[in-house]
């Protein structure tokens, strides 16, 4: 028996909003021959931002937010018609639920952008048994949240390999140039992650570690991230330390390891380099603080940043760019070292063509299990290899000198590379 066939390889949600806008212009440039929809709310929204940006999917129309039976059969009715569904559309907790559960449910493929851990817990609770039942391999996080961070640690994992060789332990470092900006999405989902109600329940393990089988997984990852800036002699001595994201890369290094297994007893940690120049500390800081105040007060400082669907300009993220830095140790004590380098803004211009890389790659069947996973572990190698064919992406791995260590600074804290 045949399977039926669709009518779409991938339906794109979330257009309207900035970075889902930014995924339907790279579609339309880069994949001529794709068969694929838009889905919105508003359709004549939606038309609008197609044609702004040249292009001519079909149009499906379907809420994500589905307050009765009849609203989750229209969506459902729209899944149905596709290989792969990817979302711009955050916050996912709010808008992403029920099409997640769907696509688990219907047996399609999913990916979005994600950078929310409860929400990938969530799925992982809820759908993952289902999609290993239906084939439906669903893929959170495929954005500069986390595919950066989460192909370097898989591929020093599998250069360590090719050595016969263990991981033990990976730091990453990362640099972004000090015009990076935050998009009105953005800072929406830090005001509903803030503002959402707390269960205090907690299951037996964190979900994050669940293996294929739906047990606790063998190999647990440690997060050792820094909680406060230290001078790294390996980089000039500028400080490195925590930023918000950290604790995101981490979580997605966890989930890769419980299901890929790069050692029983692993450690991982995230820092962010800081600017060279006064100015630009400076300039990052009070971006810092004004993002800070629209997340904790948007009445009285909204105005600030870009609202929902704005974000930064195109000239900026143009010039932006991104260097993550991988520091890996063996356990014959070899070490490894490798860049991850992007050289245009990864917050939203490259995040939507990681995306569509995502997708296509899925709509392909390129995707190596089912399940809830992370691009890592669902597309492996064959996503960086796409990236660097479709993208300004490169990534450089090479054997290192072991680290050099700073001297403890009063804090008592020190920079581990």
């Amino acid at each position: 028996m045949f399977a039926a066939r669709k009518d779409y390889d991938l339906i794109l949600f979330g257009v309207t909003g900035f970075t889902g806008r930014l995924a339907a212009e790279h579609l339309t440039k880069t994949e001529p021959n794709l068969r694929w929809a838009a889905c919105a709310r508003n359709e004549a929204k939606a038309k609008k931002v197609l044609e702004e940006v040249k292009a001519t999917p079909s149009i499906e129309i379907a809420d994500l937010i589905c307050d009765d039976e009849e609203q989750e059969t229209k969506l459902r009715n729209v899944v149905k018609k596709t290989k792969v569904c990817a979302t711009c559309a955050g916050p996912f907790e709010k808008y992403g639920k029920t099409l997640a559960k769907l696509c688990a449910e219907e047996g399609v493929h999913y990916c979005d952008i994600t950078g929310e851990s409860d929400f990938v817990r969530h799925l992982i609770k809820e759908h993952d048994a289902t999609a290993r039942k239906t084939g439906a391999c669903l893929v959170p996080h495929c954005g500069n949240d986390c595919v950066p961070w989460d192909l370097t640690v898989l591929k020093l994992h599998e250069e360590a390999v090719k050595r016969n060789l263990k991981l033990t332990q990976v730091d990453t470092y990362t640099e972004l140039p000090p015009s990076f900006a935050a998009s009105g999405g953005t800072v929406a989902t830090a005001q509903f992650q803030l503002g959402k109600a707390r269960t205090s329940s907690k299951p037996d393990f964190d979900p994050l570690v669940t293996d294929a089988k739906g047990s606790k997984s063998a190999f647990a990852t440690t997060n050792k991230s820094p909680k406060s800036d230290a001078p790294c002699p390996e980089f000039n001595g500028r400080s490195a330390g925590p930023w918000i994201m950290g604790p995101v890369m981490a979580n997605c290094v966890r989930r890769s390891n419980a299901l890929l297994g790069y050692a029983s007893s692993f450690t991982y940690s995230e820092r962010a380099l800081r600017e060279e120049k006064f100015a630009d500390r400076m300039s990052q800081k009070l971006f810092t603080y004004k993002v800070g105040a629209a997340i904790l007060s948007p009445t009285l400082f909204g105005g600030l940043v870009p609202k929902p669907g704005e974000g930064p300009s195109r000239e900026n993220m143009e010039a932006g760019w991104l260097r993550v830095h991988g520091r890996a140790q063996c356990d014959d004590g070899t070490y490894l070292t490798s860049t991850y380098f992007v050289d245009e803004d990864t917050g939203y211009l490259g995040t939507a063509k990681m995306l569509v890389a995502c997708a296509v790659l899925l709509a392909k069947g390129a995707n190596k299990t089912s399940g809830v996973v992370t691009p890592a572990v669902g597309l492996g190698s064959a996503l960086l290899e796409r990236l660097e064919k479709t993208t300004p992406a490169s990534f450089e791995v090479s054997e290192g000198t072991a680290p050099v260590r700073g001297s403890t600074p009063p804090s008592g804290k020190f920079c581990l590379f």
